[in-house]
Parts: structure tokens; C-alpha cells; sequence
């Protein structure tokens, strides 16, 4: 089921955290909660929950600040997942370590964000983006669960074949991937953004007429959630890739929905397909493949369902649901039952249960037109 994405992300530039000269390597574990990856930092000696997040920069939530009482010093212009540029205030952390305590990085530049739907949902207190680790080599196992983050006098031992150099100044990891049969786009390897490809509609624009692409469905429905609120409703579409490259390996029948970000972003499901290090000071990309070719085939739901205030609504329509429901319309029965109260939470980190693992359901939804049973299902 596809809730209105949560994407927290603040894409900027990377600042220099100063590290000691001396050789480390740090273990941070990691846990998945509703797409997101969620580590654990020690912010002047006292463990706090965080969203690991390489498309962000790191930040701490106003009421962290507050309850830390660490005072804002500065500003940042920032531009957020949905494209929205807007001024943030900045705090200083003295100290944020690692939780094996083998990194202290110090005075570390922070973001003020105050909570945005859905935040709660988490538990977390920040984020924890590229910019501090701008002088380290990440590797993020999905195997183990583990981010490794090591010091940097000597390139990664990964092979120079699984290598894809950044494409971008600021830091960032961003890269070229290819869609076949020789379209190549920017990408930013993204943790924050739930999917394995999210396609801009620039980039879909550009490269149209060339690449191997199907509109398979056109939507209409609510924005992602940026650190500057939701985004306005809007159209989209969803695209077919018959064949995605990443460096060499191979992803086929790829579906995908274009949106409003400053970039293309790879997310956190490329985890799922291979082990990624990212050599940061020498703007290197890894992806070691667990294997070199995967068939997608992901179906989709033929229309998008949110909680608000208890209930389930229409979030988003697609082409084959257009003029039947609408943005809005609210569900009142699942299969002939009287739909129950639910946790706005519960319903981001794991579904609605009856209308799981169900390849068809019959939603009885209240319309503009009166009550209509429209059958919900994978298409």
C-alpha cells in the first residue's frame, strides 16, 4: 500500500566536519521503520535516535534543541525534497559520536527543523546527512544492518570496476546512471526516499524520445513531505524502465513515479540489491551487486490511500480509477465492513492490515457523486 510519501530530506552542500588525523573505523547499527533507516548518535554524551539520510544534511528538531538546550547561532538556505528553498536556523553540536564511541565529531554544523507530518511517527530527533562525513569512507551492509564508517588515508579495497565517480561538486554523492539504451541521468544516492528510483520530470523530459520508457498510468494527488511542509497536489506519471543501470548491475521492468525534486534520486531499496560505500573526500561511488542482474516487476496500486484524523482517504488516483474516486473521497467499508478508527503512524510504519497481502479488496468509498464500491488492487 502506498501512503503519501515521508521524505525528510534537506538536499544541500556538504561542510567539512574536522576529524583527527588518526586512523578509525566506527560500526553504527541501523534498523529499518517504515522505510527509513534509524541509527542511534550520542549528542554531547547522551544516545539520541536519528534518520540516516544521504540526501540530507544533518539536523536536529526544535524540540531536540530545546530539550538539549542548545541555542541557534546562525542561518542556512536550504532547498528541500520538493524543490522549496527556504532559510533554517543552524546550532553548533559539541560533541555527536558514534555509538561504539571510536568517532567524536566536534562543533558539528546542525539544521533547526521543526516536526513535519508524520515526524513522530519515528521517534527521532534529527538527521544524520552526508556533510558529516565529508573526510570518511561509508559502507551500508543491508545483510548485517551496519553503516561502517572508516577513515580515509587510503581509497576504499573495493574494486575500481564497481566504482562510479561523483558527478556534482558540494559533495553530495551524486551519480550517472544509465536507462537504456544509452540515456544517462544524474542520480542522488538518496537514504531518505523510501523507493529504488524516483524520476524528476525533467529528467523524464529530457530524455524521452531516446530512452526506453512506457507511460504506463498518469496520477493525480498529494505532494511528498518536505522539512518545508507537504507539497501541493499535483500530476505525475508512472514510468516503466524496461532495463536500469547502475554502474554493472542490471535492474529490468522497473516502475517508477515522477516528482518534483531538485534531483533524481536512487533510494533506500538499491540496500536491498547490494552493499554501497561511498568514499566521500574522493568522491567515489561502490555498489557491489549481491548479483548482477534483477527482474523488478513491482505492481502498483491502482489508486493511493492515507490516514487523516482517525480515517482512510483517497490520496492519489491513477489512470485507471480517474473519474470513478477523487482526491479525498473517504473509505467506509473494506469488504462490506465498516472501516475501524486508525493510527496515522501505525498506518506509515505498517499498513492498513485488512487491505495487506490482498491482491484485491472492494473499498466502499463516499464520492461527489454518491457511494461507489471500487475494487482496490495491484495493477
Amino acid at each position: 500500500m502506498n501512503y503519501t510519501r515521508l521524505i525528510i530530506a534537506a538536499i544541500t552542500f556538504c561542510l567539512a566536519i574536522p576529524l583527527s588525523a588518526q586512523s578509525y573505523q566506527a560500526t553504527i547499527p541501523y534498523q529499518m521503520l517504515g522505510g527509513k533507516m534509524i541509527v542511534e548518535m550520542k549528542v554531547n554524551g547522551h544516545a539520541h535516535p536519528f534518520i540516516f539520510d544521504t540526501g540530507g544534511h544533518t539536523a536536529l528538531t526544535a524540540k531536540a534543541c530545546q530539550a538539549l538546550q542548545i541555542a541557534a547561532t546562525d542561518s542556512m538556505k536550504i532547498t528541500d525534497v520538493n524543490n522549496v528553498e527556504g532559510y533554517h536556523k543552524t546550532v553548533h553540536i559539541e560533541n555527536l559520536t558514534t555509538p561504539d564511541n571510536v568517532i567524536n565529531f566536534k562543533n558539528v554544523p546542525s539544521l533547526v527543523i521543526n516536526e513535519v507530518k508524520g515526524w513522530e511517527c519515528f521517534g527521532v530527533d534529527g538527521v544524520i546527512g552526508s556533510d558529516l562525513f565529508a573526510s570518511a569512507i561509508v559502507s551500508i551492509d543491508s545483510q548485517t544492518r551496519t553503516i561502517t564508517v572508516t577513515s580515509a588515508e587510503r581509497p576504499s579495497t573495493v574494486s575500481l570496476r564497481k566504482m562510479l565517480n561523483f558527478t556534482r561538486d558540494g559533495g553530495m554523492p551524486i551519480i550517472s546512471v544509465q536507462i537504456a539504451p544509452a540515456s544517462n541521468i544524474d542520480v542522488l544516492f538518496d537514504t531518505g526516499s523510501p523507493g529504488l528510483l524516483s524520476l524528476i520530470e525533467s529528467d523524464f523530459e529530457n530524455i524521452q524520445s531516446e530512452a526506453s520508457m512506457n507511460i504506463v498510468s498518469e496520477g493525480y494527488g498529494e505532494g511528498s513531505v518536505g522539512v518545508a511542509g507537504q507539497a501541493d497536489k499535483a500530476s505525475s506519471y508512472r514510468i516503466q524502465i524496461p532495463l536500469l543501470s547502475v554502474g554493472a548491475a542490471k535492474f529490468r521492468n522497473l516502475t517508477t513515479c515522477t516528482g518534483k525534486h531538485p534531483y533524481t534520486l536512487l533510494g533506500v531499496k538499491l540496500l536491498e540489491y547490494g552493499k554501497v560505500t561511498i568514499d566521500y573526500p574522493r568522491r567515489r561511488f561502490y555498489l557491489e551487486a549481491f548479483q548482477p542482474d534483477y527482474e523488478i516487476n513491482t505492481p502498483c496500486n491502482n489508486f493511493d490511500l492515507t490516514v487523516k484524523d482517525g480515517d482512510l482517504y483517497v490520496s492519489t488516483v491513477w489512470s485507471s480509477t480517474k473519474g470513478k474516486i477523487a482526491v479525498g473521497d473517504k473509505v467506509i467499508k473494506i469488504n462490506g465492513k465498516p472501516t475501524k478508527k486508525y493510527d496515522f503512524c501505525e498506518s506509515i510504519l505498517n499498513g492498513i492490515p485488512e487491505l495487506e497481502k490482498k491482491k484485491k479488496t472492494k473499498l466502499t468509498i463516499e464520492t461527489a457523486s454518491g457511494v461507489k464500491d471500487i475494487i482496490y488492487e495491484k495493477e
